[in-house]
């Protein structure tokens, strides 16, 4: 016998005896299932028991995927680099000192100018931010006004509780509030810095299931309200070169994010400025393998009426081959594949060789780029050759050679390379 659904059919309740409405029960008398209500009973007045609600797929509305933050240029598919999807939980990690707080105030403050590249582009909107370790007086003001934020559309988060004067936003107790909060406001992004901190006191943040259960209302509620949530978290010391499994809290992070942005510091020249690297590590709604992204810290004077403060903010950078997965893969393994090694090596002396002895070390990095050697690889091979640095110039127009021992000039004294 073939059996027939029809798509109209509206949801089938399945409830346990007792309750009214439609019940799949037993068999009836002719060998078909019972649609019927239960007869009336004293425990229909009482708390409605655990129940299931089946709806056919085709009630469920489709509805498109949209990004917070999509970088997709000029002539590629639309949304094919979308970096954050709206209305979802996605995490910015990384070790300590690496700009991941200087980041969420760059995204802060593009967001509150409709200058974030996404759904958002040219649509002001407010965002909550809510800073556990840093003083917004000392800290998290300046570097928004640093990053050019409006101020107005920022909002600073406090919990007032009569009974507990110093409260203190918590997860998941004052989730309903805080949905309610953005809703009413039309806030775009929850900022969270560090998430786990808000964490309720009671939750073990060492059990993923119980951090699951206090996050969980949180995404949900992002969802049904229209915001997206960062949360800011810390690399673990030790682990593997995954970025995501060394992410704290990841046993419950992996299963609820649905974007991961990381954050790493590269190798370089002992005297040469911090080179920094940012990565999308996770992307379960858009494509993995999007480039990479260089940035740097820089400082920034804000002037105050009690005098000047000095912070510092996030500048994002030109695309990069080396991904914050490469760092912690040198980092674990310094010495790294011989193989690789000796071809990296061997490379970089044809190459100074081919132009004399030297070269400006930013066109040897680029043709390193597109061989898709690794920068800490590079460095690598450069202490091994017994390279020689000579720097020139201040700021912008500063240059940095690399030397073969033997083609040093002999008017000037020797900088041998040195491991950072």
């Amino acid at each position: 016998m073939t059996t027939q659904y029809d798509s109209a059919v509206p949801p089938v309740h399945i409830r346990a005896a007792g309750l009214r409405g439609p019940v799949l029960g037993p068999f009836a008398d002719d060998g078909q299932w019972s649609a019927e209500p239960p007869p009336d009973d004293d425990q229909a007045s009482g708390p409605a028991p655990r129940g299931l609600v089946l709806r056919p797929a085709s009630e469920i509305k489709i509805r498109p995927v949209r990004w917070l933050w999509d970088t997709t240029p000029e002539g590629a598919p639309p949304t094919s680099h979308g970096r954050i999807p709206l209305y979802s939980l996605a995490i910015a990690a990384g070790g300590p000192g690496l700009g991941k707080s200087q980041f969420a105030v760059w995204m802060t403050a593009r967001i509150t100018r409709g200058e974030l590249p996404g759904e958002l582009y040219g649509k002001p909107r407010p965002v909550i931010y809510a800073a556990a370790e840093d003083s917004w007086a000392f800290t998290i003001a300046p570097r928004l006004i640093a990053a050019g934020a409006d101020m107005n559309l920022v909002f600073h988060v406090t919990v007032v509780d009569d009974e507990h004067p110093h409260a203190r936003l918590t997860l998941p107790v004052d989730t309903s509030l805080l949905a309610k909060e953005a809703e009413r406001h039309s806030v775009a992004l929850l900022v969270m810095d560090p998430l786990l901190s808000y964490i309720d006191k009671g939750v073990n943040d060492y059990r993923a299931a119980e951090v699951r259960q206090a996050l969980e209302p949180l995404v949900a509620a992002a969802d049904r309200h229209r915001f997206t949530i960062l949360g800011l978290a810390h690399f673990t010391k030790q682990g593997a070169a995954d970025p995501l499994s060394r992410v704290a809290g990841s046993g419950a992070f992996g299963q609820l994010i649905r974007s991961l942005i990381a954050f790493a510091k590269e190798e370089g020249e002992q005297d040469g400025p911090d080179r920094f690297v940012m990565s999308l590590e996770k992307n379960n709604l858009g494509r993995l393998g999007l480039p990479s992204h260089s940035y740097v810290i820089q400082p920034v004077t804000v002037q105050t009426e009690e005098g000047p403060s000095y912070v510092s903010r996030f500048v994002l950078g030109p695309e990069t081959n080396t991904s914050v997965r490469d760092v912690m893969r040198d980092e674990i393994a310094p010495s790294g594949d011989k193989a690789e090694n000796d071809e990296v090596r061997m490379w970089l002396r044809d190459y100074l060789m081919d132009l004399g002895g030297a070269a400006e070390s930013t066109d040897l990095m680029k043709d390193a780029g597109k061989r898709r050697y690794s920068r800490p690889s590079v460095y690598r091979a450069k202490t091994k050759l017994g390279l020689i640095t000579r720097q020139s110039g201040f700021g912008k127009s500063k240059t940095s050679m690399w030397y073969l021992p033997e083609a040093v000039p002999d008017d000037e004294p020797e900088t041998p390379s040195a491991t950072p």
